[in-house]
């Protein structure tokens, strides 16, 4: 066989080692004793793209004389071996089974490179263990925390990896699944149950942001670490941020990040922990009603009917021909789906304004004509006389009980903290005329000074759901702090805000 010299062995590889050789300031550093190279050293630094140092650092290596080309390539082989780089040695001269990443392994990074920008969390431990296990060097990790938010880490990540031996792909897999990543491993090897969180929902999680203000963190996360939907690396971050908000939107950025599963353990955990008012915004409140049949006569087949209602409800209103769709569409209120027990109908609202709507449409009776004009005609055949539909009391008030914090209310909160802090005194008598949590309590307890534990009263009860605010003017009226509660109606004088800003327009038990 004959021994290729370093000029044709890099005119042979060219394409190769463009994508991995790495001209780290350690490379280039123990090249600075190596003849025809060293004065190019400064050069090459000086280049500001990866691409274009290495590309200046092999344009070099091609220009060494003919006559110490096998001098200059021992110096660059053991440089590249004391660098971590020995897959990219072997390219020069094999000795172990070290190989470039694969084109296969190189493929999937690439084209799954957007998803896991979205997914692949890498401040979640995994840097820690690419650097254990040598995939990675110091330096590698550095230049990716350094980087400004998880998608550009990760990509940089991506970047890094793509340029290491072609074991680093399994390594990466290891690591995944080790720091909690199996929704990640599905993106690169389509094994596992583990998929990741939908599209729907991380779009949710960034519409629904205003709900940051409505989240207290301290009453979340022993659920979430105890639940393992965190790690303690999520846990330092969420800490880590001084206020309640920018903890809020840490949770949010770290859900968005994870698995479908864990998304709904997070719902789960929202509702356990008197979040529910959070939990609704973020699936799609949804009313429940349900359909009355009217028929004709007592031999109509109504199990049939009802069946065959149920099948053609979500298609008619998929169209817009209806007054009924019409009507629905105006008031921000949709129908999200059809379900067997009798007829049920889910109605999806899409704001407070929708749920106002719905409960009108409903008491007035005007949705039972709508739906009979829109379903009768075309089962008049069949039997069917006439529809109704029933909605219990109490799923109207449940649904205005979680209606969030209006900036009204959370404003005068914020002032009465600010401007009026004395006139609050934190007593037991008043934290049990709260809805607070244990921890909560606790929290609230904590700071030495009056003053942050009234600013730390207010700001958790500000997260609460809109009847919250009622709940402690009330509170303070029972207390005899009257000073305080008098503070907070001034405070919505001129607003055309009462007391409860979010209230049952209507009783549906007068019609």
């Amino acid at each position: 066989m004959v021994k290729m010299a370093l000029g044709q062995i890099i005119a042979a590889n060219f394409s190769a080692l463009l994508r991995c050789l790495e001209p780290t300031n350690e490379l280039l550093g123990k090249l600075l004793l190596t003849e025809f190279v060293k004065d190019r050293i400064p050069f090459i630094q000086q280049q500001v793209t990866l691409n274009d140092k290495t590309n200046a650092l092999l344009t070099t290596l091609r220009k060494v004389p003919d006559d110490f080309q096998e001098l200059v390539m021992n110096d660059f082989i053991a440089a590249l071996r004391s660098c971590g780089q020995e897959h990219v040695a072997n390219i020069f001269r094999p000795e172990s089974d070290k190989v470039p990443m694969s084109n296969e392994h190189r493929t999937i990074l690439v084209k799954q490179s957007c998803e896991l920008c979205k997914f692949l969390d890498p401040v979640n431990g995994i840097l820690d263990k690419l650097f254990s296990s040598e995939v990675i060097t110091w330096d590698d990790g550095d230049r990716i925390r350094n980087m400004v938010g998880f998608n550009d880490m990760a990509r940089q990540l991506i970047s890094t990896i793509l340029r290491k031996s072609d074991d680093a792909f399994q390594v990466l897999v290891s690591s995944l699944k080790e720091t909690g990543q199996s929704h990640v491993i599905y993106m690169l090897t389509g094994e596992g149950d583990s998929l990741p969180l939908s599209e729907d929902y991380r779009t949710k999680l960034r519409e629904q942001r205003e709900l940051i203000h409505s989240v207290t963190p301290h009453d979340l996360m022993p659920a979430l670490i105890a639940k393992g939907v965190f790690t303690s690396y999520d846990q330092e971050r969420v800490e880590g941020r001084k206020t309640n908000d920018d903890k809020a939107e840490m949770i949010f950025d770290l859900i968005a990040r994870k698995s479908q599963t864990a998304f709904d353990q997070f719902v789960e955990i929202l509702r356990k922990c008197k979040h529910e008012h959070v939990a609704e915004p973020l699936l799609g409140p949804e009313v429940n009603a349900e359909v009355e049949v009217s028929v004709e006569a007592p031999a109509v087949d109504r199990t049939n009917l009802e069946h065959e209602l149920r099948q053609d409800i979500p298609q008619t209103l998929a169209g817009n021909e209806t007054e009924l769709k019409q009507e629905m569409t105006k008031n921000g209120i949709s129908v999200s789906g059809v379900v067997e027990g009798s007829i049920i109908v889910k109605f999806k609202y899409k704001d407070h304004a929708a749920l106002v709507s719905l409960q009108k449409l409903y008491s007035s009776k005007k949705f039972d004509q709508l739906f009979t004009e829109a379903f009768c005609p075309k089962f008049a055949a069949k039997g069917l006389k006439s529809l109704r539909l029933v909605i219990a009391e109490a799923e109207f008030q449940r649904h205005f009980e979680l209606q969030l914090m209006t900036d009204d209310h959370r404003s005068a909160l914020m002032s009465l903290a600010e401007h009026s802090f004395n006139t609050v005194t934190i007593s037991n008598e008043l934290l049990d005329k709260l809805s607070l949590s244990d921890r909560c309590r606790q929290v609230v307890r904590a700071p030495a000074t009056r003053e942050q534990q009234v600013k730390t009263l207010l700001d958790i009860v500000s997260r609460q759901p809109d009847s919250a605010f009622t709940q402690l003017l009330n509170a303070l009226d029972d207390t005899q702090q009257t000073e305080a509660a008098s503070y907070l109606r001034r405070c919505l004088e001129g607003t055309g805000v009462s007391e409860i800003g979010n209230t049952v327009v209507e009783d549906s038990r007068m019609f």
